[in-house]
């Protein structure tokens, strides 16, 4: 399949100026051996700069990137029914997107959990996307966040923050 697409846009890069084949991508990634080739962030995984990833060359949707420990990723790659279909990808160094991710916080209930939680996300200047929260059968409280963060490290600041409430048990990014 890589191939293929080689082959297809073989005369169109024949005509550029030669550049670079590891600039940095629109999308923050470098997929290697392709050229601004379509890149798709995978809804299962949510991956992050700073996540280690891998590309999926899709039938008509360009590159679907991946973490690498994605339960969609097969390991080893040569089992995979289609091995030729994953590419080695990587980030295009300082990323300036963001991305949204959700985590799962579980925290023993308590009133003003939910309104703790809040202050910490708000006091860190957090886009908000959702936030839900629901009392599971053990008299736990889970709380769902999902968030726009910039990458690994930004993520991990939040969660070490958000350890800081008083009764948060445990942090989970889904």
């Amino acid at each position: 399949l890589k191939e293929e697409y080689l082959k297809t846009h073989h005369q169109e890069q024949q005509s550029r100026p030669q550049q670079n084949p590891h600039r940095k991508a629109a999308s923050g990634v470098i997929v290697d051996g392709m050229e601004d080739c379509l890149v798709k962030f995978a809804r299962c995984c949510n991956p992050l700069p700073g996540d280690e990833i891998i590309g999926f060359i899709t039938r008509g949707y360009g590159v679907s990137i991946h973490k690498k420990t994605c339960s969609n990723v097969p390991h080893p790659l040569s089992d995979a029914t289609e091995p030729e279909r994953w590419i080695r990808a990587h980030w295009a160094g300082e990323v300036k997107e963001e991305f949204q991710t959700t985590l799962k916080i579980v925290a023993g209930d308590r009133s003003g959990l939910l309104a703790d939680v809040t202050q910490q996300l708000f006091s860190m200047h957090l886009f908000i996307h959702s936030l839900n929260s629901r009392e599971l059968k053990d008299g736990r409280a889970m709380i769902s966040a999902t968030i726009t963060v910039n990458g690994l490290t930004h993520l991990e600041s939040i969660i070490n923050r958000l350890n800081s409430v008083s009764g948060v048990e445990a942090i989970q990014r889904t």
